[in-house]
């Protein structure tokens, strides 16, 4: 297993139990790797997959773990052909990373999983996509939302506000990749803090191989401040996870999840792990299993 990391390394430093804000934990994805002696290649931003390490060139067959922040589909399919052409594997194919990280291309499939959801290509369309789903909306792009701008920056109440809200996220190709989606707002259990005027909710992540969970963490914080799971939350949420990558049949898989009031789970978001932040998830925990995962496999 080859570890891949796209350059810089450096860090911003966390918040006092406080896990999002963060950024993505290089460094400590690193120190992991080489702790349980996986080889680590460092790709320059932007860099072709070559300049990482001339020793990359030829050799036997191996598996590589792509970890940076997101990559277009064009980068990712550059990173994809280099990584074959030097007989590297990577865990997602290009349609199977798209599929992870745009949520229009699989929400369809997740029915019953998550909130409903309408897909939108222009403000034009917000007002037949409304008649579907009531107000207020959770609006987001494609790849991501703007929550990090705070709760009005991704709720709208009324349907100006969703136009508006569209218009501003069909703007920004990095969010939305020309769609916006639409989503009713679930009766998430709360979080009692706030990042960045957000309000945060109980929600999980998971990351899975073929279908095996083989980490989780709280999303938002360090420690789940309702005392942690319980087994009846645990495999309701393994089993969540097992079930999306099951139906969008993407191998190597982030998943996001989030408890009702009712106490009942639905998925939240998914993602490629080759861009998604670990947020509390112990990375030599998560390379261990990966590793083992990877060793079931043919070919490893």
């Amino acid at each position: 297993m080859l570890i891949l990391m796209e350059g810089p390394l450096e860090g911003a430093a966390s918040p006092p139990n406080v896990v999002a804000p963060r950024g993505f934990d290089r460094q400590g994805l690193m120190a992991a790797a080489q702790a349980l002696r996986h080889r680590v290649h460092v790709i320059p931003p932007g860099g072709a997959l070559s300049a990482a390490e001339p020793a990359l060139k030829g050799g036997d067959f191996q598996w590589g773990v792509l970890y940076g922040s997101a990559f277009s589909p064009e980068r990712y399919q550059r990173l994809h052909d280099e990584a074959r052409a030097l007989n590297i594997t990577l865990l997602n194919d290009v349609a199977q990373h798209r599929d992870a990280e745009e949520l229009d291309r699989t929400v369809a499939l997740l029915d019953g999983l998550t909130a409903r959801t309408e897909v939108v290509k222009s403000v034009g369309e917000v007002p037949t996509a409304l008649a579907r789903v009531r107000l207020p909306v959770f609006i987001r792009g494609a790849v991501s939302s703007a929550k990090e701008l705070g709760w009005k920056a991704c709720v709208a109440d009324t349907v100006a506000e969703a136009q508006t809200l569209v218009t501003k996220l069909l703007a920004l190709g990095d969010y939305s990749r020309g769609r916006a989606v639409l989503r009713e707002v679930l009766p998430l259990r709360r979080i009692d803090k706030l990042h960045q005027g957000f309000p945060l909710s109980r929600e999980y992540r998971l990351f899975v191989l073929d279908a095996d969970v083989l980490a989780m963490g709280p999303y938002w914080v360090a420690e789940d401040p309702f005392g942690g799971l319980t087994e009846r939350d645990e495999r309701e949420i393994r089993a969540l996870a097992h079930e999306v990558a099951k139906r969008t049949k993407v191998p190597w898989l982030a998943v996001d999840v989030g408890q009702l009031e009712s106490g009942e789970w639905k998925v939240i978001e998914t993602g490629d792990p080759a861009c998604t932040e670990l947020v509390a998830v112990n990375p030599r925990d998560l390379l261990g299993a990966l590793a083992n995962g990877l060793e079931q496999r043919a070919g490893c």
